[in-house]
């Protein structure tokens, strides 16, 4: 004896593998999705410079170097690309001024000795708090010892991040003998303003609207 499904089971099946279907596709663009997301993120992750990494630890600073950097085809000149340079860090791991492209950055030569240095270092300080991540600032020091830095650092109140030059290579590239010396550096890696001297309040923010 034959047993016929009726069309209200026929139906029924259809409906059931159907919605089996759709709960399957879903479940594969959310999975698709969520991939995409975690990609995105380690791209800007990976993209990021380790900025707080540039902070002082136990008492020594990031040291400045031009070790197999190549400036072949830049100059620290209004409209050429900045010269590049290794920042080692205390961490044991490295970074360099080019990978803070797409965002301006700000960079002050100075020195504990320097009269003009410690008189603008208060706005270069506010200036750093007052961007935030919209501003890299990183002050170069000539060349002097840990201590001396970390000295005028706590005298100072200074947060920013402070990074030694031991062999003042980076001043060299640079081509500053003067301290302060102030270069403006666009998100593209171009130098827009270089300055010589002490940089007043009013003269630091007419060029940072040059970068920002």
């Amino acid at each position: 004896m034959s047993t016929q499904k009726s069309p209200g089971d026929s139906s029924t099946a259809k409906l059931k593998k159907g919605r089996q279907q759709a709960l399957a596709v879903a479940v594969i663009a959310i999975g698709v999705a969520a991939l995409m997301l975690a990609y995105v993120m380690y791209l800007h992750q990976s993209e990021e410079p380790q900025s707080l990494s540039l902070a002082a630890a136990n008492g020594l600073f990031p040291v400045a170097s031009l070790h197999a950097v190549d400036n072949s085809n830049a100059q620290p000149d209004a409209g050429s690309m900045a010269p590049d340079f290794a920042i080692h860090l205390t961490d044991g791991t490295t970074t360099h001024l080019s990978d803070y492209r797409g965002r301006p950055v700000l960079l002050n030569f100075w020195a504990t000795w320097c009269p003009p240095c410690r008189l603008e270092m208060p706005d270069l300080e506010a200036a750093y708090k007052q961007y935030g991540d919209d501003l890299v600032v990183l002050g170069i020091d000539a060349g002097e010892a840990h201590e001396s830095v970390a000295t005028f650092q706590k005298e100072m109140g200074i947060s920013l991040p402070l990074v030694i030059d031991p062999r003042q290579e980076v001043m060299a590239a640079y081509k500053t003998n003067s301290l302060p010396s102030s270069f403006f550096i666009d998100r593209n890696g171009r130098v827009r303003v270089r300055w010589i001297g002490l940089l007043t309040p009013d003269v630091l923010q007419e060029h940072l609207q040059q970068i920002l």
